[in-house]
């Protein structure tokens, strides 16, 4: 067994299911899900485990105290990070999330394009409308042929 001191003292375990319940309303408190279990896992850090107590979903991690801005992450019940409510500065989260925030940014077709593919934009309308010709043809010819 381990115990922990929790620096400073807690607030009540319901503060800290109301947060759960109000940072991730999306994915609590459905059908017979519910937060049911809240521990601490360190001097400052817990952990609520939501879903039922045959099937747990979701775990939210937690730092901090209920009064003021805390960290507080939804992941999956085997540990994969789905979304923060507030990351803590310099945690994996907020680097995980960085990360993800980084791939979105990117140009969609970054790193899309095949070998040896042409820039559409250079084509004629009339050299479009002849590659769309030969690609209708294709299409038809496949499925005669069952796909081959």
């Amino acid at each position: 067994m381990t115990v922990h001191r929790l620096t400073p003292t807690w607030s009540s375990p319901k503060a800290l299911v109301e947060l759960v319940k109000a940072e991730y309303r999306d994915v609590c408190c459905y059908n017979e899900d519910r937060v049911f279990e809240v521990v601490p896992t360190g001097g400052s850090t817990w952990t609520a485990t939501i879903g039922s107590e045959q099937n747990v979903r979701y775990r939210v991690e937690g730092r901090g105290q209920v009064a003021g801005r805390e960290a507080t992450c939804l992941k999956t019940a085997d540990g994969a990070l789905i979304r923060c409510g507030f990351a803590a500065p310099g945690s994996a989260e907020e680097a995980e999330l960085k990360r993800r925030e980084q791939e979105k940014q990117k140009p969609k077709d970054e790193g899309a394009t095949a070998p040896g593919a042409v820039d559409l934009n250079a084509y004629t309308p009339e050299q479009l409308a002849e590659l769309q010709k030969r690609l209708s043809d294709e299409v038809v010819r496949r499925l005669k042929n069952g796909g081959t």
